[in-house]
């Protein structure tokens, strides 16, 4: 099953590194990651949701399937653990996606 991300209008996609074109020759640090929201902090997964335009009583089995995209996120949010791409645990996302289509394409 291929999962997209939250964000309203984000056009990635989850899928196997492997099937991701390019990603495997991407530095660690570059590549597309998915993160999925803090579900057992409600204050943060409150910021979390309403960063991503969602209802703050959206119910926690729904909210368990969601994932982010790293494009939300800045560099500083993130940490390198043994060779690994790990947001920090303050992390909140804070890069959106603007949604006008100018052209037939989006603008960031």
């Amino acid at each position: 099953m291929v999962r997209k991300c939250a964000f309203p209008g984000c056009p990635n996609r989850e899928k196997l590194t492997s099937k991701r074109k390019g990603a495997l020759t991407l530095p660690q640090n570059e590549r597309l990651t998915f993160h999925r929201f803090p579900s057992n902090d409600r204050e943060r997964l409150n910021l979390w949701l309403l960063a991503v335009q969602r209802d703050v009583n959206l119910p926690i089995n729904f909210v368990k399937h969601m994932k982010l995209c790293s494009e939300h996120f800045s560099p500083d949010d993130f940490k390198s653990v043994q060779q690994k791409r790990l947001l920090k645990s303050t992390a909140v996302p804070n890069l959106f996606i603007q949604t006008n289509k100018v052209r037939g394409s989006s603008m960031w």
